[in-house]
Parts: structure tokens; sequence; C-alpha cells
């Protein structure tokens, strides 16, 4: 019986959809008549006044009743202007009737799916001198046979509603959380621990949901412990290979600064002897053979060159006292710059100012860290063949709840092998062909920066550049510094 009940009341409502759709398409078609008459009048008096861009005014307010998707006007040729609502993208019809085929009065009909459109002439004395064309929305047809299908739907839902509401509410009580149970162990199997369940109720499925909502908290609680621990294992194994790495360096350094210390001393007099007694030779044979007074001149030669060497591990041994200052570093660099251009191997260095001009100062011995960033620039000018630009860079930061200052020094040279920058701050270690250096530039700088409670780093890459940081802290007070004495090595 509520099959025949269903069948009866569609077959009515299919048919009273009908004719409900054919009266509203009547209505539809006489308004769009009237606005068509009206419409092609005031067209025809912009054609016979020669207003072609007056269309647009004509076609405007008529696609602003709702009930009108579109309107154009054409000629034979092609569309001369048209508007549309802002719900519509226009088309152009391909198989548009000429202008001749139009009768006034007599409007040519043509429906689609969503609009019906209406041809009609614009007659300039007696003469059709273009189309125009009104596209009458459909939608209105559409949502009223949509209301009658919602009724037909309306009672449907009644007859069948109480078997779906005992049948939604036996699967909510029973399979619904059971599947839900299902897909959160699924879930964590496959490793996503944040899955919870909602319990339904008091019963043994809101139980089982309740105990399985504490097991995947208990396991992403443990999980997370785990990855905390391990990232602090990590961070702390970081660390210690750092803190390993600078214990050797600075044990190496401090092994080898006392030997060079003690060495050093030892040989000043000696070669002061060798070079005053030859140069005592030379003035006494003045006219004697040339190439002993040449011999003599290279034993002054290389007894000088000796001599470089051992003031460079008396740097490097940091035997002498330091005279403490507050020093405004952003100004000692453009001075230290300043001095490094006159020197043949920088001339032709540039450079790329990065100041932080907030930057505190600092308490520093200023000669020995002029020295430091002398030696940083001479070595970027030898990088780049003593030409191209140098990137200095001031800033304060605080790392560790401790004030610091950055210095940096970036070039774009032929950059460090991975090999060398093991070893750079190695005393002797260089990189420079035919004798050029002596490799105790940056070993002297990693002493000063060292002893003034600092440090120095570098980066590099082949074929693009060196970056050296040095990081001094914000205040050394003088005792805080090591001063090494001779005696006490």
């Amino acid at each position: 019986m509520a099959s025949m009940l269903l069948a009866g009341l569609a077959v009515s409502t299919v048919l009273f959809m009908r004719d409900e759709r054919h009266e509203m398409q009547e209505i539809l078609y006489e308004k769009a008549k009237t606005t068509m008459t009206i419409t092609s009048a005031r067209l025809a008096t912009n054609f016979q006044e020669g207003d072609l861009p007056g269309l647009d005014d004509e076609l405007a307010p008529v696609v602003e009743d709702h009930d009108f998707d579109y309107a154009f006007v054409y000629d034979d040729q092609h569309i001369l202007t048209h508007a549309q609502d802002d719900d519509v993208t226009f088309e152009a019809p391909d198989d548009l009737p000429t202008i001749d085929s139009l009768r006034p009065q007599r409007n040519v009909m043509r429906i689609t799916d969503r609009s019906m459109e209406l041809l009609t002439p614009v007659v300039v004395n007696g003469k059709n001198v273009a189309g125009f064309g009104l596209g009458v929305s459909l939608d209105l047809l559409s949502r009223q046979a949509h209301r009658l299908r919602l009724r037909l739907l309306l009672v449907t839902m009644v007859l069948v509603s109480s078997a779906l509401v005992f049948i939604a509410w036996w699967t909510r009580r029973t399979v619904t959380p059971l599947n839900e149970l299902k897909r959160g162990a699924e879930r964590i199997a496959g490793g996503d621990l944040s899955v919870r369940v909602t319990p339904t109720g008091i019963d043994e499925v809101g139980n089982l949901a309740a105990t399985f909502n504490q097991l995947a908290e208990s396991l992403q609680q443990t999980l997370e412990e785990k990855d905390s621990a391990l990232r602090e294992s990590t961070r702390l194994y970081r660390n210690l290979k750092v803190a390993r790495a600078r214990l050797d360096r600075a044990e190496r350094l401090s092994a080898v600064g006392m030997l060079a210390a003690g060495v050093s001393h030892e040989l000043n007099n000696p070669l002061s002897i060798i070079l005053s007694t030859a140069g005592n030779l030379r003035e006494s044979l003045a006219d004697a053979n040339t190439m002993v007074i040449d011999d003599l001149a290279m034993i002054e030669s290389e007894t000088q060159r000796c001599r470089r060497i051992i003031q460079g591990l008396l740097n490097f041994a940091a035997s002498g006292e330091r005279h403490l200052a507050e020093v405004d570093l952003n100004n000692l660099l453009r001075e230290t710059f300043a001095i490094a251009v006159r020197d043949d191997r920088a001339h032709g260095l540039t450079v790329e100012w990065g100041l932080d001009t907030n930057l505190p100062p600092l308490w520093v011995d200023p000669l020995q860290v002029q020295q430091v960033f002398l030696n940083l620039l001479m070595n970027a000018a030898d990088a780049m063949n003593g030409r191209g630009q140098i990137n200095i860079r001031t800033a304060e930061s605080i790392e560790g709840g401790r004030r610091q200052v950055l210095i940096e020094f970036r070039d774009h040279g032929c950059g460090i092998t991975p090999a060398d920058l093991d070893h750079i701050f190695d005393p002797f270690y260089t990189t420079k062909k035919g004798g050029t250096g002596f490799g105790l530039g940056l070993a002297v700088s990693y002493g000063i920066i060292h002893a003034h409670g600092g440090e120095i780093t570098v980066q590099s890459t082949i074929g693009q550049g060196s970056a050296f940081t040095i990081t001094l802290p914000r205040r050394v007070e003088q005792t805080a510094l090591r001063k090494v004495s001779h005696e006490s090595r």
C-alpha cells in the first residue's frame, strides 16, 4: 500500500509540475516580450542617432532583473555588444538567424536547459538594422520543480523515518563504536599515536574505548619522552665532540707555545751575533771579492728571515703583556682596513660593511685585536689574488645567557679544502706556495682571541670563498685574560 501511495503521489506530482512549469513559462514569456518591445525601441533610437556606444547603457538595466540572464545586439556579421548577469557567462550563439529573417511582434524563441532565448529585430525607418536577443532565466522554473520534488521526498521520508531511526540507533549503539575502535587501532599500528576515540556510554563498548584512549596516551607519552631523551643525547654528544676538539687544539697549541717560547729566546742571541758579525765582515770587506760580499748579504738576509720567524714564535707564545682598553670595534675595523689596502698585496680590495651601529665597546688589547683583523684581511687578499670584495659584518648576540660580539670576515676567493680546515690554526701549517708565509698568522690570531676569552671559527667552500667568524665576550676583565710569561713557560 505504501508503494501504491508513493507511485500515485509521484504521478500526480509529475503532472502538477508539468502544468506549473508551463504556466510559469508563459508568465516569463510575456514579461520578456514586454521588455523586448521597450528595449528594442530604445535601441532603435541609438541606431538612428548613431550612438552605438550607448547600446551598453540600454542593455545594462535589462540584466539587472534576475529573470534575465543576458542580452545582446548583433548584425549579420558579429555581436555588436552584450551584457550579462554576474553569475552567467555569455557565449555568442553560432546559429543566429539573419537580420532580415526577423519579424516585429513575432519573436523567435529558442529554449535551452537553462534559459529561454528570444530574438526580435531593431527597426529604424521600417528597416531591420540589427537583432536584439534576450536570455530569459529558467531558474525560477527549476526552483519550483525542486520544491515539488522536496514535497515528494518529505512524504517518502515520513514513511520510512521510523525504520531509519531504529537502524541508526542500533548502529550507533553497537557497530559504529566498534568500527571506530578498529580504525583507531589501525592508525596506532601505522604510527599515529595521537588518535583517540569517543566513548559512547558506560557499557562494555564505552569501557573498551576509555581503555583504548589510556593505552594510546601512554604510548604517545613514552615515545615523546624517548624522542626528547634522544635529542638531548645527540645535542650533548655534539657539544662534547666540539669541546673535545677545542681541548685537543688548546693542548696542542699550548705545548707548541711552550716549546716555541723557550726555543725562540735561546735562538735570539746567537742569531743577533751572526747578524752583527756578518754586517761587520761585509763592511770591512767592502773592496773585496764581490762573491764574498754577496754571500755575506745572503747570510744577513736569511738571518733576518730567521728572526722574523722567531718573532712570530714569540707572538704565538703570547709572552707579551696586554694593554686593555675599551675599544669601538667598528672604528678599529675601519682603521685596520685602511692600513691593509696600503699594502701591495691588498691594494685592489674593496669592502662591503655590515656594521652594527649599536655595538657596545669591548675591553680588549686594541693592538693585538688589530693584528688579528689585519691577518684575516691579508689572507683574504691572498685568496682573491689581491683583488675583489670582502664583506665585514659585526653584530651582538646572546648565546647560553652570555652576551657576545660577532665579527665576520667573508671573502670570495678560492676557498679552503676540507683537509686543510682541520689544520689552518696549527703553527707552521700554510697553503701558500713559494715560501710567502710561515704558517703563524692564523695560529697567532687563534692565541690572541683565545686569550681574550673568545673564539675564532671558519667555514669555507672551494671556489666560493671563506668566512672567518670571531666571537668575543661582551666584557672581559683584565684578570680573566690568560697572561703567559716566559718564566712560567
